[in-house]
């Protein structure tokens, strides 16, 4: 059986500390998982073969009655099982009018590029500061396990399906190292993830020596689909990826049913561990398969990675140079590493759609696709390239799915999003272009102030008390906040214009006290919102446009709302 091998040090460029990182503690290689298909040349043991069984429909082991064989893995999504035959009864399998196809077994490795700038560069500390941790969200990390005694990893769960190990605990680093990107602790101690509040399953696929069979992978990935996970990051590659003659059906079969799942699938694009540059013209598999999400590297300046593998398959690019995580030392010893590589670029783009997820729980698998693309930073050559993909994904930045991070107006509308003055809609966003009306402002305003809502009769025959702005109405007319219309009507459908939110402000919130008059040249100093709108201005609560109006009768917009209303509460936003 082909086999592969997983080294703590392949390329004299890289380097790990361990514990606070204060001194150089071993010279370390490009640590990448390598997924190796079919090495040519290596001789086998004995005569016995491990292979996949594909069967057209239901597996259907009585069709091997007349066969010697041992079963090691079952895979009934896909219709497969996994066999150990001798090689000379492969022929007869194939041949029975019950399989597809009988596909060898191949050979995995890791093999890494040898703080965590890449916290804040993806703007994981702005989805933070929003609430946002990944809460609620599945994540498997198919690796060589994880530390599970690590002080810094929350680890909900696991599985182990390397054969003469007993758990998924890590003897290598690699996978506990991906772990911490995604999950570290906010602890004080070490670094901190993406995604720390993500539900983490360790899955062992890889031994402590980086040995590893596709038949284990596939089965890891057979348990994370039943375990109903929501992600599964692989940080693993194939450096034959150009053979044709490698691509794993099975594997592709069983990453389908994946995705088929509602499963995102995330992978490493490949490193270059020769330093003789990229030898195919596409990344690496498993990341150019299909519903994979294939992930490069880059450094901080945003510029590709040296050894990071591109090509018309790569979906994004994250942080993947000198990266502080979680790691096991050389005793055994839960510490802390610097490693390079996709290995750890994939686990960045891993935790950024757990925070996705949290965010938009209700969404499809599509929707949450276009915010990834939508909210991917494009680098290199307009649009998507074969270097960067769609570009650099970054987390997400406010609430609403259509408020961008680029906005004048989205630290106004996340913090009140967050104390709760203002909603978006059902669907999650926040249409901030959009005018508001005068009920939905007295409903803010009441909001925020505490005021009774209960719905209830008013003093407006066009506000019933069925309407669910008739409580505040009612408060606020109480507390002489807003006034009606002639007739003792409201018009609470009405937009509401920028001269009515300064007099609705001052009455709410003021007095806000002023000796000017007409600040703007397009307010008369008659208007009877004249002194609202100079004692407001003259606090920076409320500005005008380039051209030094006001413009008083325009319609407010929601992102204008929000602007002022942040303005009164927190001056520090003026």
């Amino acid at each position: 059986m082909e086999t592969i091998t997983v080294k703590k040090a392949d390329i004299s460029s890289a380097f790990l500390f361990y514990g606070e990182m204060k001194k150089v503690k071993k010279l370390i290689p490009i640590l990448v998982l390598v997924f190796i298909l079919g090495l040519p040349g290596i001789a086998f043991a004995s005569d016995q073969q491990k292979v996949i069984i594909s069967f057209d429909g239901a597996i259907q082991l009585e069709e091997l009655q007349d066969i010697d064989y041992e079963v090691i893995h079952e895979y009934p999504s896909i219709h497969a099982v996994a066999v150990e035959i001798a090689q000379e009864e492969i022929d007869d399998v194939e041949a029975l009018n019950s399989v597809q196809y009988v596909e060898k077994e191949r050979s995995l490795k890791v093999s890494v590029e040898q703080s965590n700038w890449g916290y804040s560069e993806v703007d994981a500390d702005v989805s933070k500061s929003l609430g946002l941790t990944g809460e609620g969200v599945k994540v498997a990390v198919i690796d060589t396990g994880v530390d599970k005694d690590h002080p810094d990893l929350n680890i909900a769960g696991g599985k182990n399906f390397v054969e003469g190990s007993s758990d998924y605990d890590d003897q290598n680093g690699h996978g506990t190292h991906v772990a911490g990107i995604i999950n570290a602790q906010p602890n004080d101690i070490g670094t901190i993830g993406v995604a720390p509040d993500a539900k983490l399953y360790a899955v062992k696929a890889l031994d402590q020596g980086g040995k590893g069979n596709q038949i284990d992978v596939i089965a890891a990935i057979q348990w994370a689909i039943a375990k109903d996970m929501d992600i599964i990051n692989l940080s693993f590659t194939s450096p034959y990826a150009s053979e044709v003659t490698v691509n794993s059906k099975t594997l592709a079969d069983i990453i389908k049913e994946a995705h088929s799942q509602g499963i995102f699938v995330v992978a490493a694009s490949g490193n270059d561990k020769s330093g003789e540059g990229q030898k195919t013209d596409d990344v690496m598999y498993p990341g150019r398969y299909d519903f994979v999400y294939s992930v490069g590297s880059v450094d901080q300046d945003l510029e590709r990675s040296y050894f990071s593998y591109g090509g018309k398959s790569i979906d994004f690019v994250a942080p993947g140079e000198r990266i502080r995580s979680t790691y096991v030392g050389d005793e055994g010893e839960s510490t802390y590493g610097y490693l390079s590589g996709t290995s750890m670029s994939s686990p960045f783009v891993a935790g950024s759609i757990a925070l996705y997820k949290e965010l938009y729980p209700n969404y499809s698998f599509k929707q949450i696709e276009e915010l990834l693309f939508d909210n991917a930073k494009d680098l290199g050559s307009k649009g998507n390239d074969s270097s960067y993909g769609h570009g650099f994904l970054l987390a997400p930045a406010s609430y609403f799915s259509d408020v961008d991070r680029k906005r004048w107006y989205i630290d106004y509308v996340n913090r009140l999003a967050k104390d709760g003055s203002l909603e978006g809609y059902q669907d999650k966003t926040f249409r901030p272009t959009n005018d508001i009306t005068r009920q939905e402002v007295v409903t803010v305003v009441g909001r925020t102030l505490g005021l009774d809502g209960t719905k209830r009769k008013t003093k407006f025959e066009d506000v019933p008390s069925d309407l669910y702005s008739s409580g505040y109405v009612a408060s606020a007319t109480d507390k002489g906040i807003i006034q009606g219309y002639p007739s003792d009507r409201f018009k609470p459908k009405q937009s509401i214009t920028r001269g009515e939110v300064a007099v609705i402000i001052e009455n709410a919130f003021g007095p806000f006290d002023s000796n000017k008059k007409a600040t703007f040249s397009d307010v008369d100093a008659d208007a009877y919102y004249a002194d609202e709108v100079s004692a407001l201005a003259e606090e920076e609560i409320i500005t005008g446009y380039a051209d030094g109006l006001y413009k008083p009768d325009q319609p407010i917009k929601r992102s204008e709302l929000a602007a002022v209303l942040s303005k009164v509460l927190y001056e520090n936003l003026r």
